[in-house]
């Protein structure tokens, strides 16, 4: 793409082999995460990976083309990275959730030792005033304490600004 990728895209590969395919990397320059859908269903991203000796970050593991709608998302780098092949048609939605990541200066004991992730959770959703539902710790790594977790809206709390304008605008409508 020559300019700012479009927020939502449909991909289809037309080929006379189907099982042929290959990765597609998007760079976009905004935070916003994206939701790889195939067939109408969201497909996960890759399980997340521990970072190697020496690196400090982690991340969702590579493309391997196992799949159609295999992905990953790049956080940071804003990065959706997917595989296709003429087995699936796809489609790329914005993603309501915050990924984020979170240094600790804490070894793991005593990280472990007040209460680990359900402490951290519990603190996490008590000072931002959100349900413990909609967090999902991802990973938890050496290097001080490095924590990769990601919040999701519930369907009663929207995050984004269009959602919650939205429910606005329909309750004084009706009301």
């Amino acid at each position: 793409m020559t300019g700012t990728p479009p927020k939502k895209m449909r991909w289809a590969l037309d080929v006379p082999d189907k099982k042929a395919g290959f990765k597609v990397i998007i760079y976009y320059p905004s935070a916003l995460a994206r939701s790889v859908l195939v067939d109408d269903v969201e497909v996960p991203y890759n399980d997340y990976i521990k970072p190697k000796e020496g690196e400090k970050i982690g991340g969702y593991g590579p493309i391997t083309g196992k799949k159609c709608g295999e992905n990953r998302y790049i956080a940071v780098r804003n990065i959706l990275e997917f595989y296709i092949d003429g087995t699936c048609e796809m489609k790329i939605i914005p993603r309501d959730a915050i990924m984020t990541q979170v240094r600790i200066e804490w070894t793991m004991a005593e990280f472990f030792d007040n209460g680990g992730t359900t402490t951290f959770v519990d603190r996490l959703c008590g000072s931002l005033g959100i349900h413990a539902s909609t967090v999902k710790v991802v990973g938890v790594f050496d290097g001080s304490v490095q924590i990769d977790y990601e919040i999701t809206p519930s369907p009663d709390e929207p995050l984004s600004i269009a959602q919650i304008q939205a429910k606005q605008t329909e309750k004084y409508a009706t009301g």
